[in-house]
């Protein structure tokens, strides 16, 4: 099926891109965005819409049809998240769910002495006695 509508799609483009280069622009070039078209041109009307214009404009609605078709299509099936598959039974806490379990630190030992360490903002600098 997906085969079949890319196939369409394809020639869609085709064809609208061959009736695009067949019609005839209006005005100067540019379409009354360049140096030489004036406010005199831009005020006319257009003309009537032709039979390659209306082949033109269904040609368009039918492409982007086909371009909506084809992505969902190619819509994943089911839900997945950038950040990888999700793991069942793994969930993130709430606030309202009670305190997080945290691991604890080993016990120290008794018998080693564990002496209280300074705390230092720079290098250490002997004192010197004032005489």
């Amino acid at each position: 099926m997906t085969q079949a509508i890319l196939i369409v799609h394809l020639l869609i483009a085709i064809v609208m891109i061959l009736l695009i280069l067949l019609q005839k622009s209006e005005g100067a070039a540019g379409g009354g965005f360049s140096a030489t078209a004036g406010v005199s041109n831009m005020m006319q009307p257009r003309s009537r819409p032709n039979p390659l214009s209306r082949a033109t404009t269904f040609l368009g609605i039918c492409f982007f049809a086909t371009s909506l078709s084809l992505a969902l299509m190619a819509k994943p099936r089911e839900a997945t998240s950038m950040f990888g598959p999700k793991v069942e039974g793994s969930s993130v806490p709430k606030v309202n769910e009670g305190p997080v379990p945290t691991e604890t630190a080993p016990a120290a030992d008794a018998a080693t002495p564990t002496e209280p360490k300074a705390e230092s903002s720079g290098p250490a600098v002997p004192s010197v006695p004032n005489n």
